[in-house]
């Protein structure tokens, strides 16, 4: 240090000063004024390279006492709590130093022009008074006693703006940007550092944000209280917080105020440890955990958390629901009550005690739905154990779903059920031999099923589809799920329409996501058309049809290529087609069989023979080759006549838009007749 005195032509230099004993930080400067002699009838100036002291750093001070009682302090680089600040300026406008104390009166500090302060400290006492006022009744107060054993400090806050502590906070967090603050800070301390901490805090109006944008607080509003001990390298803390009103976003959660949180525990600067807390959640109930994390690592040790009585459709849509927006459930609702109590320990979940009270689950877009939902679910990582689930009914893709229960066999990530049934309008599925279990984070299951004789009607009406008579029964062989890949180990067979429906090498991709993919082959053998056309009110056909769908793919339920082929069964049976059938498929052939049909005597009969019945289609880019029982360049025989009276049908264009071919097929079956383009 450099004291110049110009009158006196005196200069004593010091590089550099370390004051590992000065008790604060912010009097480190007094503390080297203390051991020097007054100086009153000059204006000194005074150099500093270098001043150091525990978690506190000055470079480049210089000090100007002027004749008239002020004093200018300017600091190229000050160090504290890990922040940093350049080119600081403090000005008092009424400064005093003797060998006795030191004050400030009327100072400021150009980081914040607009709060004044006064300052004051007895050497001899070690007694220390700071304060910094503003308008709107705005206090900073700090009062401080480094003599006593242990030292003692006391912080007190009156309506002081939370964004005045936006420079002491990690600039890549949430940053107060509006807000108040009341109450009162204190801490004791020794040789150590600080031993002891209390805080009582109110907070009002309090808003922050952080650069992303992905975490904010609007409005908050609440009560903080916080006690520590230090016990040699821990320290032992408990907390209580009300967080009374206001809005928190913390990406993906949205919550408002009503939460309350006690809680107490230990931190030794590595690990944190809450050996016991509660937390109201509101509208869903009280929550009891305890925890242990590797601050460092982000990383939780060791967690348990109870909680009885629960409200789900609260809890589920504010704290689960937001973290599943590309999942299944992310349309979910959920409605009762249930009791949880979850153990973590090892890098993952050891216990999780499940109970389900009158439970409801619907999905938003009417893919499933499940009521009157109980369940006693004891799973265990390490223990074999059974699970109990009921319900009282339910929807599966808008089929009615009967009551029924299950016992689940539970060993690990390895889950089985023997058998189950659940009954499905008039009939039901009978599940044999399900598995699910979980291989290297990857859930795999498996099954095979039948499904009994169900009426068509019943099953029409509850899809809302046209009016369908017979009955539908099937076998499912095996149905495997592996890496969002839902396939068939085997050929599906179904009864429908008095005929048989195979399914072979069909695979489902991504079942659960947004936008399914199916793909397979279906071959669909001697249905009966009575049934059929008497469904879709398309006029009657009498006979019996064969329809194979190849190299079939659907995204999104909607078809995007397949090869389909419509033909006569063979054999020998009544081949009738009425003049209503006989318009229809006219006009998915297009225009021109119909013109013929009507200006023809024959339009004054009702029915008419027919050889054969074919239709095809090749779809590819959304481009449909059609073709018949017979082809002959853009020309195709759909109906080919036989018996007395007999009727051709010929359709003239082979290459039709799908949209186009959609578009005429509704208008048959809304319409019930004929319209020619």
């Amino acid at each position: 240090m450099e004291l110049s005195y110009p009158m006196l032509n005196k200069t004593i230099i010091y590089s550099k000063i370390h004051l590992p004993n000065c008790r604060l930080s912010g009097l480190i400067f007094f503390c080297l004024l203390s051991l020097s002699a007054p100086l009153y009838a000059v204006q000194i100036t005074l150099n500093v390279a270098d001043v150091a002291a525990p978690s506190f750093t000055a470079r480049g001070i210089k000090v100007v006492l002027a004749q008239e009682g002020s004093a200018e302090f300017s600091i190229d680089e000050l160090h504290m709590a890990e922040k940093i600040w350049r080119k600081v300026h403090i000005y008092c406008t009424e400064f005093l130093l003797n060998s006795a104390h030191v004050t400030c009166h009327k100072g400021k500090l150009d980081v914040i022009p607009d709060l004044p302060f006064t300052f004051s400290y007895e050497f001899s006492s070690q007694q220390l008074e700071l304060q910094f006022t503003a308008n709107a009744n705005e206090l900073w107060q700090v009062s401080a006693d480094f003599r006593a054993k242990p030292w003692r400090a006391t912080a007190l806050l009156r309506n002081a703006q939370s964004k005045r502590l936006t420079d002491l906070l990690p600039s890549n967090g949430a940053l107060p940007k509006q807000g108040t603050l009341n109450g009162t800070l204190v801490i004791h301390g020794d040789k150590a550092g600080v031993s002891k901490i209390n805080a009582d805090l109110q907070l009002a109006d309090l808003a922050a944000t952080d650069a992303s944008g992905l975490h904010a607080a609007e409005k908050l509003s609440g009560k903080l209280h916080i006690n520590a001990d230090r016990a040699g390298q821990k320290w032992n803390w408990r907390g209580a917080l009300d967080w009374q009103g206001g809005e928190l976003f913390w990406q993906p959660l949205y919550l408002r105020g009503g939460h309350t949180l006690q809680a107490s525990g230990q931190w030794d600067g590595a690990q944190l440890q809450v050996t016991q807390a509660v937390v109201n959640l509101p509208e869903v109930g009280k929550i009891e955990l305890n925890a242990l994390w590797d601050i460092k690592k982000s990383n939780l040790l060791e967690g348990h958390l109870v909680g009885e009585n629960l409200s789900l459709a609260n809890g589920f849509a504010n704290y689960a629901k937001p973290f599943m927006e590309q999942s299944i459930l992310s349309a979910t609702a959920l409605k009762g009550r249930a009791d949880v109590d979850w153990q973590y320990r090892n890098g993952t979940t050891q216990v999780l005690l499940l109970q389900l009270h009158d439970v409801a689950v619907e999905d938003g877009e009417k893919r499933f739905a499940l009521h009157g939902l109980n369940a006693d679910i004891p799973w265990h990582a390490q223990l074999q154990n059974v699970a109990h689930v009921a319900f009282t009914d339910g929807e599966l893709m808008g089929l009615p779903l009967g009551a029924t229960q299950w016992q689940i066999q539970m060993r690990g990530m390895d889950f089985t059920l023997p058998t189950a049934t659940l009954p499905l309008l008039d009939g039901k599925l009978e599940v044999s031999d399900f598995h699910i279990h979980n291989v290297n984070n990857m859930w795999q299951w498996s099954f095979s099923s039948t499904l009994t004789s169900i009426s068509m009607q019943k099953l029409s009406a509850a899809l809302h589809w046209p009016e369908m008579y017979g009955s539908l029964s099937g076998f499912i062989p095996k149905m495997s799920y592996l890496n969002k890949l839902l396939k068939v180990d085997g050929t599906l067979l179904f009864r429908v329409f008095d005929g048989t429906v195979l399914a072979n090498n069909l695979e489902l991709f991504d079942p659960f996501g947004r936008a399914p993919r199916l793909s397979g082959n279906l071959d669909m053998r001697e249905l009966d058309l009575d049934l059929l056309t008497r469904t879709f009110s398309f006029g009657n056909i009498q006979g019996r049809i064969d329809l194979g769908v190849n190299n079939l793919e659907l995204v999104n339920w909607l078809p995007v290529r397949f090869d389909a082929k419509l033909a006569s069964s063979p054999g020998k049976y009544r081949k009738k087609i009425s003049q209503k059938a006989v318009e229809n498929i006219s006009s998915l052939g297009g225009a021109g069989g119909i013109a013929a049909l009507q200006r023809s005597f024959l339009r004054i009969f009702e029915n008419f023979g027919y050889d054969r019945i074919g239709l095809s289609c090749m779809l590819q880019n959304d481009i449909c080759t059609m073709g018949g029982v017979e082809n002959n360049g853009n020309v195709y025989t759909i109906v080919k006549g036989g018996g007395i009276p007999a009727i051709t049908v010929i359709g003239y264009n082979r290459k039709v838009h799908w949209s186009e071919l959609l578009n005429r097929l509704k208008r048959v079956s809304q319409d019930n007749k004929a319209v020619i383009k």
